[in-house]
């Protein structure tokens, strides 16, 4: 027993020095890692004296209204998502940086209703009140909520196998068990028996408090009550494509739908502008400013597994505008690492960024 006990102190006492050590770790990194958090942008070379500037924004992840530092843990970025808060002091730091252009590349399947819908109104109001254009660019996905936010730019853009569109809303589920006898447990997940065995007692006050309840089916009245929710959500929404876009209201709902296409149908249906990439769409946000010569201003990033920021910028002339449509595959942000992924879970909810 004797020789248990000296044992167990010694292991106690090394994973207890361990997890000293492992926090203190994290703790110095945090602090080196935010070293520039109040940095948003990334100037160019201090050679470079243009006075022409457009911003790259990245943006990737879900949109919702949880602070992207809430989900860092230390130095581990652990879940990029898309929120208001960020892009409010991203576009205040473009605006200090007086910038000709932004090009906001995304990448997202949407996300709540509220937070797409102040992130919109955010951007649109401050490209209006600036007169500064913003072009949008994906290259993986911009669907449902990103697609509302998108409809803020002046032009949308899609690299070659993007996917566009989602222009739905969808309400929560409402699974109802019918007569459950039964609830278990195991290594493979739950499972509900139903026929007349488990009662359930709610103490509410008020009709339908008690909603999204398994254990009750919904009344004809919360049905429609939910449906109307979102058809009043989702007219909203295709109204401000009809809008933005230019389409009929009709086209929208019968042929485009809720579908999410390809970047080919995607542009064959007005829902973007074209297929480019992220450097052709730098180019033609400077041609479109009739720019000679610009400095691009990226996104400051943090390397996560070397502890610090990964800094670049690029000038360019107008010669070299020409040269690039000879020689389209140089890319303008070869040296810059537009994004880093991670994976998260809140909840049931997983997100893979």
């Amino acid at each position: 027993m004797k020789i248990f006990y000296t044992v167990f102190v010694k292991v106690f006492a090394f994973l207890f020095s361990f997890s000293v050590f492992f926090f203190l770790l994290i703790g110095f990194l945090t602090v080196l890692a935010n070293k520039h958090e109040n940095q948003i942008f990334t100037n160019s070379s201090e050679e470079v004296d243009s006075k022409n500037k457009i911003a790259i924004l990245n943006l990737e992840g879900p949109i919702i209204g949880i602070s992207k530092k809430k989900l860092d843990i230390g130095f581990f970025e652990v879940f990029n998502t898309i929120n208001s808060n960020f892009i409010e002091k991203a576009l205040k730091e473009v605006k200090n940086q007086k910038v000709s252009g932004l090009v906001i590349s995304i990448s997202s399947p949407g996300g709540t209703v509220s937070e797409s819908y102040k992130i919109y109104n955010i951007i649109k109001d401050f490209k209006e009140k600036n007169e500064i254009k913003i072009f949008f660019h994906t290259n993986e996905m911009i669907a449902s909520g990103a697609y509302w936010i998108a409809l803020s730019a002046d032009k949308i853009f899609a690299d070659y196998g993007s996917l566009i569109g989602s222009i739905g809303v969808k309400g929560p589920d409402w699974i109802y068990f019918d007569n459950p006898i039964s609830i278990s447990s195991g290594i493979l997940g739950n499972s509900i028996e139903t026929r007349n065995g488990i009662k359930k007692f709610n103490n509410i006050a008020g009709n339908s408090k008690d909603i999204f309840d398994p254990f009750r089916k919904p009344t004809e009245k919360e049905i429609y009550d939910l449906q109307k929710n979102v058809q009043i959500i989702y007219e909203d929404f295709v109204n401000l494509v009809a809008k933005n876009r230019k389409i009929e209201k009709n086209f929208i709902i019968n042929d485009i739908g809720a579908m999410i296409y390809g970047n080919k149908i995607a542009e064959e249906k007005y829902l973007i502008d074209g297929t480019k990439s992220i450097d052709e769409v730098i180019i033609a946000l400077a041609k479109d400013l009739e720019l000679e010569e610009f400095q691009i201003i990226q996104e400051n990033i943090k390397d996560k597994k070397i502890f610090s920021n990964i800094v670049n910028s690029i000038f360019y002339s107008n010669e070299q505008l020409d040269n690039f449509k000879i020689n389209n595959e140089k890319n303008l942000c070869k040296n810059v690492k537009f994004r880093i992924n991670s994976i998260f879970f809140i909840n049931d909810f997983e997100a893979k960024c």
